[in-house]
């Protein structure tokens, strides 16, 4: 039986494609207004920054997935002062990334469910804290979230043991006791399958047909919702 349920939060929870997309299209058109860039051009200057950030000045850690340190190191390849824009570009996107945020069909109820058998809930996830506090509140899910555990927090990123191993510390549960619910296969369910942790692959956005590994697939939290009664 189940004591602990851990959960990856984007691509997880809810969709972070579908609100990703809908925020940069947003920063593209910040950008062309007031840097005169059409989208293709801003487009590939971002992802340049991002590439910086990820590979050139962070290996491991929260901060590689910045978007303060993402819009400022665009600023710096335009030549523009990143105190006039930073903080302007980072509104422009996470407003409307949250903007019309939801949680996937059937995750409150899932939630719910453990919450009501007595399960603990920790979120285990590589972005940085705040916005996550954010994304978890706008989510409405709030009540149902025992603990989180970032990269931020650890300064290191999934599949690392030390992730794993704080969300299990702070739920006071062993690994056989616990289960993984995440939707990247290197990161969530290789990680927590290595720890012995029981793995749940979310597969809504994304075939999983590849993966040989002792994992439960679900495209639907609707899916797996009884087993709770087994847990």
């Amino acid at each position: 039986m189940f004591k602990g349920f851990i959960f990856d939060v984007d691509g997880t929870l809810y969709s972070y494609k579908a609100n990703d997309k809908i925020a940069t299209h947003q920063l593209c058109k910040y950008a062309q207004q007031n840097f005169n860039l059409d989208e293709e051009k801003f487009r590939a200057v971002y992802t340049e920054a991002r590439r910086i950030v990820k590979e050139e000045r962070l290996t491991d850690g929260g901060a590689r997935h910045s978007r303060v340190l993402f819009f400022q190191t665009v600023l710096e390849l335009l030549g523009k002062n990143p105190f006039n824009y930073t903080l302007k570009m980072y509104n422009v996107y996470w407003d409307n990334f949250l903007k019309q945020i939801q949680p996937f069909d059937g995750v409150i109820e899932f939630l719910s469910k453990i919450k009501n058998c007595g399960g603990k809930i920790a979120l285990c996830t590589d972005m940085t804290a705040h916005i996550q506090y954010r994304k978890i509140e706008k989510l409405g899910l709030s009540n149902f979230i025992d603990y989180m555990v970032s990269s931020e927090e650890t300064g290191q990123e999934k599949p690392s043991p030390a992730m794993f191993n704080l969300a299990l510390k702070k739920l006071n549960v062993e690994p056989n006791e616990t289960a993984y619910f995440g939707d990247s296969p290197e990161r969530d369910i290789v990680g927590a399958a290595s720890l012995g942790i029981k793995p749940f692959w979310f597969l809504a956005e994304q075939r999983g047909e590849d993966l040989k590994l002792d994992c439960v697939k679900f495209k639907s939290y609707r899916e797996i919702f009884n087993l709770i009664d087994n847990f």
